[in-house]
């Protein structure tokens, strides 16, 4: 199957069903777990939940919102009680609309208990579940009131046989003045969609090429345009103006014809037809020496414009119809590896046409394992010698992403144009890359094979990424079951899934894949509000209440406090892993107005978080320079030691964050420890423990063993009960070292495509110069192979110290495998603290703020954690 329709089906398969029976009748429903297999639509976009209202008919499905305040599609399209929310064609259910806003937002349509439902005229009210038929279906909503404002509803209309949904907004003036109200929609179609208007059909129209699916809107007697004042904003021209003066006592209805295509053909075909223009039916197919080529990109350009008039991907058989008045126009085809060829067409004399591409070329690509069975991998294409890197798809894509490819099984078979690349198979900083060139010819396939070795051995731990995002989440449009394969690819075995704002499951995807004993998930979340950045929390693992309001998530909170308070003790105060993402630390000690002048901060946050982002890992080399109002937010690793000198002993984790699919997922991950190295055996509360425990290993790649010995008897009895410390211990760990001496044993390995030349010991936040081992003056700590050091080091402490460890590659970097941007960032892993106590009496922070100010109130805290 090719990329495009992987792109153009991606819901469909992921719930493994196809479009309902047709009927030949409009029905309205609301959506009810009863109605929710049958009527709900399938697609990218798709954020409808029970409650909301279905309008369908035999050629598509509207879901309008349930008019109530507190309906949100995802963390930013918001407000969208009575909006679209989605529209697809009925044949292939493909949504990939955002939000389609009547009256852009200016009116709240939340009045629930006045939404009517119509059929055939007759009217009910729609506050109690709906499920009717007849020849038209209609769904009345009514704003809010709003001073100086007309009292205005919003009617949605499907009639059987009419391939569009009617909105009509109907404005009505009970004062005793005239009132302008402006002629505006708001359109929410993101990130691959373009945008245009044809005047001559009153048309409007949005067209997202790679994910298939276009919208128009005509509305008759107006000329649709986007607005200069808003990307998302839709206005409607008559006599110069989008607005109207509605008199005292008068009625103003706009009326709009919608509707979904799978591209701007259809789309326009649809206009064409409304506006009373004779079209005909075109058929076009795109063909090679090895056949019909599926997803080939068709546009028309009618004899003597200069813009082309629209375009769309033919199917998998290579074909596009459409419908299109008679004329000349020129055709042209492009395809992924093949030179564009155009072609002069006139639909007067035929109405079938064929255009000859020359053939790509095929890499054929078998990628085992070190016993040559599947593997999962990714593998990118750099063109050489005079050839062009390709571009399989966008960002926001699945399985083939600008240069890259992920395989969750290691075979497939990919489209590429004729060349020279070098090519990187890569499964992850465990395993070796394999590097090797292929010759790429026209016409013919070309065998990628390779077997991933895997070289680093990490045994007890296993990868994780606790922060990452896709589509649901609102403020990206990448696939996510393209998020699922960009983590398994990069060989991360434990990954819940935190959305912004809702909860979420990975499940599914895993299933469709075959790959659930490969990585380990859970449900979870981001909660995200504001003040930024201090205002977002993550959270695992949180029951998943599916097809409801954000999946049974929490709602935000303007003071960080109470929202991560909501957040820790949602559930029922369950058992769950609550982290601060990419704090202003500063802030949340001292400044929460980041005056520079202390205010007690949001400093309680603290006792509701269990882990706390700090990355990037290689900052905790490069110290900030105090400014004068002592903050730096861009250092937040050297905050945390100066947190943990202030007692506050909260682990640290790095986490991506990816947001898109290219490279995303993989460039920073934790190593927890784990009682099962298999993630088909692990379980989210031991990842929980583990990392409350600060059981953590903080990585860009490098894997670092860190374990911290007392060469003295560590407290006996009583006293070590009462201070949990022991003779030895991992990072997260307590250790007594009566008399300060102690030993730490370091063990680095790296894969072959990254290297370290540095090792630090931090005590107490501060590198110890005496513990600093560097390749050039120190090469004999330092190996070739795997192993890059391999030591253990004694340390004499003089007073209660935590003891981190760190490893980096000064002037090195992560290189290509990482892909352009994160391939420049420097190899590094940092460990969490080793606590010891030199004393007895338990460990003591020392107070020590490393030489750079911050906004503390006295007294100084001196305890944190839940």
């Amino acid at each position: 199957m090719s990329r495009f329709l992987h792109a153009a089906l991606i819901a469909a398969l992921i719930a493994s069903c196809s479009a309902a029976a047709t009927t030949p009748a409009a029905e309205l429903v609301t959506l009810t777990p009863e109605t929710w297999d049958e009527f709900a639509p399938r697609g990218k976009e798709v954020d409808c939940i029970y409650g909301d209202y279905v309008l369908r008919n035999e050629s598509i499905v509207v879901v309008i919102a349930k008019p109530v305040g507190t309906r949100n599609a995802n963390m930013t399209v918001r407000s969208v009680g009575g909006a679209i929310i989605d529209l697809t064609r009925r044949d292939e259910l493909n949504d990939q609309l955002s939000a389609y806003y009547p009256c852009a937002s200016r009116y709240a349509f939340t009045l629930a208990n006045d939404t009517v439902a119509i059929t055939d005229g007759k009217r009910q009210s729609a506050s109690q579940n709906i499920n009717t038929r007849g020849k038209t279906v209609s769904l009345e909503c009514k704003a809010a009131p709003v001073a100086d404002k007309p009292q205005v509803t919003v009617r949605y209309t499907v009639a059987d046989g009419q391939p569009y949904v009617s909105v009509e907004t109907i404005c009505h003036s009970s004062l005793d003045k005239p009132i302008v109200e402006e002629l505006t929609d708001a359109m929410r179609a993101d990130r691959t969609f373009t945008f245009g208007a044809d005047a001559k059909t009153n048309l409007f129209w949005a067209h997202d090429e790679f994910f298939r699916q276009a919208y128009g809107i005509v509305v008759e007697g107006y000329e649709p345009r986007r607005s200069s004042r808003g990307a998302t904003l839709i206005e409607y021209v008559k006599d110069g103006k989008a607005s109207v003066t509605i008199e005292p006592g008068a009625t103003f209805t706009l009326a709009r014809r919608i509707f979904p295509g799978a591209n701007l053909f259809d789309v326009r075909g649809s206009a064409s037809r409304l506006a009373g223009s004779a079209t005909k039916r075109v058929t076009i197919q795109a063909k090679d020496s090895a056949g019909l080529i599926d997803g080939a990109m068709i546009s028309l350009t009618a004899a003597g414009d200069q813009n082309p008039y629209a375009s769309g991907r033919a199917d998998e058989n290579g074909t596009l119809s459409f419908d299109l008045s008679e004329g000349k126009y020129e055709v042209s085809v492009a395809a992924l590896g093949r030179p564009t060829a155009t072609q002069a067409i006139d639909t007067a004399a035929a109405d079938q046409f064929t255009v000859q591409l020359e053939p790509c070329g095929y890499v054929v690509a078998e990628i085992t394992d070190e016993s040559g069975g599947p593997i999962p991998c990714k593998v990118a294409f750099h063109g050489k010698d005079g050839t062009a890197d390709p571009n399989f798809g966008p960002d926001s894509a699945t399985y083939a992403i600008q240069n890259l490819y992920y395989s969750h099984t290691g075979a497939f078979r990919q489209e590429i144009g004729p060349g020279q690349y070098d090519v990187i198979v890569s499964y992850g900083p465990e395993y070796d890359a394999v590097y090797t060139e292929i010759e790429v010819q026209r016409g013919k396939e070309t065998r990628l094979e390779a077997k991933l070795i895997r070289s680093v051995d990490t045994t007890g731990w296993v990868s994780s990424d606790f922060h990452s995002h896709s589509s649901p989440s609102g403020d990206n449009t990448s696939s996510q079951l393209g998020r699922v394969l960009n983590l398994l690819c990069e060989h991360i075995e434990f990954a819940p899934c935190t959305e912004h704002n809702r909860i979420d499951t990975y499940v599914p995807h895993l299933k469709l894949l075959g790959v659930e004993h490969l990585m380990a998930t859970c449900t979870g979340m981001e909660l995200t509000g504001s003040p930024l950045p201090v205002n977002h929390q993550n959270a695992f693992p949180l029951l998943h209440k599916p097809h409801t309001q954000d999946g049974g998530a929490p709602v935000t909170d303007a003071n960080p406090i109470l929202q991560i308070e909501r957040l820790a003790l949602w559930d029922n105060n369950s058992d769950k892993l609550v982290q601060g993402n990419h704090p202003n630390l500063a802030q949340i000690i001292g400044d929460k107005d980041l005056d520079g002048k202390p205010d007690g901060g949001f400093e309680k946050m603290f006792g509701f978080m269990d882990v706390v982002e700090v990355h990037p890992p290689q900052g905790i080399f490069t110290p900030p320079t105090a400014d004068p109002g002592g903050r730096d937010t861009r250092n937040p690793i050297f905050h945390w030691m100066q947190m943990l000198n202030l007692g506050y002993r909260v682990p640290g984790v790095v986490n991506t964050d990816a947001h898109y699919n290219f490279h995303g997922s993989g460039f920073l991950r934790n190593y927890l420890k784990s009682p099962t190295d298999d993630p088909a055996k692990v379980e989210t509360m031991d990842m929980v423990h583990t990392s409350e425990a600060g059981h953590v290993i903080m990585t860009n790649g490098p894997f670092l063993e860190v374990r911290l010995k007392a060469l003295a008897p560590a407290a006996s009895g009583e006293e070590q009960l009462k201070d949990k410390s022991k003779s030895q211990g991992i990072p997260g760990d307590d250790v007594s070292a009566s008399g300060g001496k102690a030993e730490v044993y370091v063990r680095i390995q790296c894969p072959n495509w990254l290297d370290v030349n540095r090792v630090q010991i931090f005590l107490n936040g501060r590198p110890e110069k005496k513990l600093n081992f560097t390749r050039r003056e120190t090469p004999d700590r330092f190996g070739n192979g795997v192993v890059k050091f391999d030591a253990t080091l004694p340390l004499e402490l003089k007073s209660d110290t935590h003891v981190i460890v760190a490893t980096t590659g000064e002037d090195l970097q992560l290189g290509p495998v990482m892909g352009p941007t994160y391939g420049l960032h420097i190899p590094t892993a940092v460990s969490n603290p080793i606590f010891v106590d030199i004393d007895g009496n338990g460990f003591q922070p020392n107070g020590d703020l490393l030489d750079f100010p911050l906004p503390l109130r006295e007294p100084q805290a001196t305890s944190g954690g839940k």
